[in-house]
């Protein structure tokens, strides 16, 4: 081989390289998750999927958030979860906890609204139906009647850096929306009973996609 044609050869070899790996890096960095950012910061998080602190002992409203909802990831699917959300630091401490959420009935008061165009409309909302893969319609009124055993998408959570490594979560479900349209929303949970058993329970309410089946 002509030595021109080698020198050119090993110069688009080496850029080759140089590409690739550089390509890797970008991908390795875009996979990396997101270092868990602090409560106060979560607090402000205004996209999907976000949390927030709330307490569960008192009748009222314990929830009231606008936020912007964008297109679902690519390993979510279209479900919109409402839900409660538990951490600790071991798997084992969370059975109690969610066990006594599960027990507590829960009678809560749902309502999520799409508010484009200067327009509040409501949103149906869903529960688990008795049967795997049913689906029961909430009322207009938004009452629920306890907590389900339920989960999301972690890989949203992890992007924005709402899981933090070496801690243990448990999701329960209050209700959910089917393929709500990107756009911007206020949901308010109110609840209709106090739960004096709940007092000092450290709880957030989570806005999240559910994952796709596999």
């Amino acid at each position: 081989m002509p030595r021109f044609t080698v020198k050119r050869f090993c110069r688009f070899a080496l850029a080759a390289a140089v590409t690739g790996l550089a390509a890797c890096g970008a991908a390795s960095e875009q996979a990396t998750p997101s270092p868990a950012i602090s409560q106060e910061a979560a607090a402000l998080r205004t996209v999907v999927p976000l949390t927030r602190p709330v307490a569960l002992d008192k009748a009222g409203t314990v929830a009231d958030v606008e936020f912007d909802l964008p297109p679902p990831g690519p390993g979510a699917s279209s479900l919109l979860k409402v839900a409660i959300r538990l951490q600790a630091n071991e798997g084992a401490a969370l059975r109690a906890p969610s066990d006594r959420l599960v027990d507590e009935g829960l009678a809560a008061r749902v309502n999520l609204r799409n508010l484009a165009n200067g327009e509040s409309t409501q949103i149906p909302l869903y529960r688990i139906g008795p049967a795997p893969g049913t689906d029961v319609p909430i009322g207009a009124d938004g009452r629920v009647a306890g907590v389900t055993w339920s989960g999301v998408d972690e890989s949203m959570l992890r992007r924005v850096g709402l899981i933090q490594q070496g801690m243990f979560y448990k999701v329960l479900l209050l209700a959910e929306a089917h393929r709500p349209a990107p756009g911007h929303y206020r949901l308010t949970l109110e609840l209709l009973e106090d739960h004096p058993r709940l007092k000092g329970q450290s709880v957030e309410l989570l806005l999240a996609y559910a994952s796709k089946a596999k």
